[in-house]
């Protein structure tokens, strides 16, 4: 049965999450730290490059029916699915984790080599992970299904973030990897 919103209950869940991070502990990240299901309390300065891959022609792949529906739907859902599996893979076999993928947006990041001194070489795995996507998704139509390749803008930032569990429900150990905010 669902809860329904009530101000009082609002309000003491509220309380309880601010108390949560009235201190909280930043650590450095060391080498294959977890980042999953950090405490609310703390947060790993990580140095990483950032890689955004976004897919920029989804509205495409929408359109390959003439009215909008249950089948062109099925499909770009058929090749998110792919999407996501194939990235998941690139990602795994560059050693780079997977902070999020909201819809066609995917964010990454690389952290290996480790070290301050190292940057230059982890935008380099960055480059080489973003050129594997931009030419796996390429090939990612289907003339059958009348799906154009998947065209993507590639953005990569480098340098110091913070990694949190922002507290949001959902943030668990399943979850691929605590929020990732920039510093400075």
């Amino acid at each position: 049965m669902a809860k329904n919103w009530k101000e009082d209950r609002a309000r003491d869940y509220i309380s309880k999450k601010i108390k949560d991070v009235e201190t909280v502990e930043v650590l450095d990240y060391k080498r294959d730290t977890s980042l999953e299901s950090i405490p609310t309390n703390r947060a790993y300065r990580v140095n990483a490059a950032h890689l955004y891959a976004d897919i920029l022609n989804l509205d495409d792949m929408l359109n390959v029916t003439e009215v909008e529906g249950e089948t062109c739907h099925k499909r770009t859902l058929r090749f998110l699915n792919l999407h996501f599996r194939a990235a998941h893979r690139a990602i795994r076999g560059a050693g780079a984790k997977r902070v999020d993928f909201h819809n066609q947006r995917l964010h990454t990041i690389v952290t290996k080599p480790y070290g301050d001194d190292s940057e230059k070489d982890r935008v380099h795995r960055a480059v080489a992970l973003a050129q594997l996507m931009i030419d796996v998704l390429a090939q990612t139509g289907d003339a059958d299904e009348h799906i154009p390749n998947a065209k993507v803008r590639v953005g990569i930032d480098s340098g110091a973030a913070l990694a949190v569990n922002n507290g949001r429900s959902g943030c668990s150990a399943s979850a691929p990897l605590a929020q990732i905010w920039g510093c400075g």
